[in-house]
């Protein structure tokens, strides 16, 4: 009886099974997308954090140069380098320090 009602609803069957893949492939295309979108979002993030740490790397290695010429203020080499005065003053301090 399922098999007679089948047979004659064959391509009412058909769409509904159609429809259910189309929902399923588009769950997955959608997914992927979103999957894709994150991993594109982590390494934009991560290349970001490593160019911000090398560009403090940098200023941290400029700072203690200016600090050995000796010709600079410390606020002076602050501004330069875009890092605080208090980091300027730790530097000065460890560098004095090692000195020693």
């Amino acid at each position: 009886m399922l098999k007679e009602y089948l047979e004659n609803r064959e391509r009412e069957v058909v769409d509904i099974m159609m429809a259910l893949y189309d929902e399923e492939e588009i769950m997955r295309s959608y997914v992927r997308s979103e999957v894709q979108e994150a991993v594109q979002e982590a390494v934009q993030e991560a290349v970001q954090e490593a160019v911000q740490e090398t560009m403090q790397k940098e200023n941290i290695a400029f700072a203690k140069r200016m600090l050995k010429r000796g010709k600079l203020s410390i606020e002076e080499i602050a501004e330069d380098t875009n890092l605080s005065v208090e980091t300027i003053l730790q530097l000065q301090e460890q560098d004095n320090l090692q000195s020693v």
